[in-house]
Parts: C-alpha cells; sequence; structure tokens
C-alpha cells in the first residue's frame, strides 16, 4: 500500500501529536446529509501539527471530500482534525488507506476508534471498520435509530414496562394491562444544557402540578417540570423535553 507521505511531511514529523483514539460520525457533516457522508474526527495536540495533518490528508487522498481544522481549541488545548468520506461500500477500506498514511506520520500503529456517541473503543481493522460502520444511508439510519431506542430505554430506568418503540421523534411507552403513554421527543441530553435551551416559562398552576404527579405515578419516580407545553423529565445529570401526545 502506497504510504501517501507527501513532499513536505516525512515519517514520524508529527511523533506524539496526534491521539491513537478517533471518531467516526460523531460530528455532523458540512459536506452533505450525515446519512451521506460520512465524518472521521482526529485529535491533535496543538494547532500547527493539526494543520500540517489535514494538508496532509486533504492532497493526499482523492476519496476525501474535505479536511477542515476546528477553529478553537478545546478545554485541553487541543484540536480536531475533520476528514470527510463519502459514504459508500468501500468506507472501511478508505479509512484503513487513510489511517496507513496517518500511522506513518504519527509513528503509531495501535489505533482504535469510537462509533458515533457509542461509548465502546474499537480496535482498528478493516473487519471492524466494517462491521461497525454504515455503508448506506439505509444502514446508517438503521444505526440511529438502534442508538436512539438503546439510550431512551436507558433514560427511563424507572419506568415499569411491556415495551418501548421510537418511531421518529414519536415515544410510545406500553405499560403492563396495555395501558400507552405517547410522548414527543424535542430534545434530548445534558440536563443543563437543555434548561440554558428553554425558552418557555416556569409553569406551576394547579393543572399542571396535577399532570406531573399523574406521569409520576404512571412513568416512576423522574424530576418533571413543566416549560410552556413541554414537560422535562431528569434522570440524574441527563435530561428529556418532552411534549404528551395522550
Amino acid at each position: 500500500m502506497k504510504s501517501n507521505i507527501t513532499e513536505g511531511l516525512r515519517h514520524n514529523d508529527l511523533q506524539g501529536m496526534i491521539y491513537p483514539q478517533f471518531e467516526i460520525d460523531t460530528f455532523r457533516s458540512k459536506m452533505g446529509e450525515d446519512q451521506d457522508v460520512s465524518v472521521i474526527a482526529f485529535q491533535v495536540r496543538e494547532r500547527l501539527p493539526a494543520k500540517d495533518l489535514m494538508e496532509f490528508i486533504e492532497r493526499g487522498y482523492d476519496f476525501v471530500l474535505d479536511a477542515d481544522v476546528s477553529s478553537g481549541e478545546n478545554s485541553r488545548g487541543e484540536y480536531t482534525v475533520f476528514v470527510e468520506i463519502e459514504r459508500s461500500s468501500q468506507i472501511a477500506e478508505n479509512i484503513n488507506e487513510l489511517l496507513y498514511g496517518v500511522k506513518k506520520l504519527s509513528g503509531m500503529d495501535d489505533f482504535s476508534f469510537k462509533y458515533y456517541k457509542f461509548d465502546e473503543q474499537i480496535s482498528v481493522s478493516e473487519q471492524n471498520l466494517r462491521e461497525n460502520i454504515p455503508l448506506s444511508a439505509e444502514q446508517y439510519q438503521s444505526k440511529l435509530r438502534e442508538y436512539r431506542t438503546n439510550t431512551t430505554r436507558d433514560f427511563f430506568d424507572k419506568t415499569v414496562m411491556d415495551s418501548l418503540e421510537l418511531d421518529g421523534d414519536t415515544l410510545k411507552i406500553t405499560k403492563p394491562f396495555g395501558q400507552t403513554v405517547e410522548l414527543e421527543i424535542v430534545e434530548s441530553g445534558n440536563r443543563q444544557t437543555i434548561l440554558q435551551n428553554i425558552d418557555s416559562p416556569l409553569i406551576e398552576d394547579e393543572s399542571s402540578m396535577g399532570e406531573i404527579f399523574w406521569l409520576t405515578k404512571v412513568l416512576g419516580d423522574y424530576n418533571i417540570s413543566k416549560y410552556g407545553d413541554s414537560l422535562m423529565f431528569s434522570n440524574k445529570d441527563q435530561a428529556m423535553l418532552l411534549k404528551r401526545r395522550n
């Protein structure tokens, strides 16, 4: 396999600068829809090496749609290099080829990756890439549904239920004896972030308190507040902003 080391960079020139863990599909694409374009993100210790890596990737691989460096550093003073590649049946081979050059620059052989928001770090091999990265828009949507359903089920861990179904943003929880609760997911994520994004007033009238009491009785002991026509459910540091459908 060709090393793709360009005239401006030599083997090991970025040694100690690139982290051996990278992320796939965690960040949004600038070049197209996420279901059609995959974003690979490398963490680099300093801005100039990050720029070198970006230029190396952009010039060395014709399958790369775009490469860019984060505009600012993160809380640890590091920079992210974003690489966009078309989602296709060849994406595992393309990432493997890209990584061959990154290994030469970094002087490291053992890389691992994390897919989307799944926590598992996976050792890099063409087989592992192929098994974990969606190769088509249909596979991407299916993987996203799987993740959202699992994280929603984990969030509602205090709820006694027979089933949980997620169709787009519509959440349907079926309780024992057939009772159902349907909710629309407006937003989910970190509790403080959601609170900062809410622009509706806190509602604490008798009707709202009655609704919250009923939801606590049916769904479990969550911290529930009402803002406008939305209900914020909190479970530890995570939250969901929901609207009742029934």
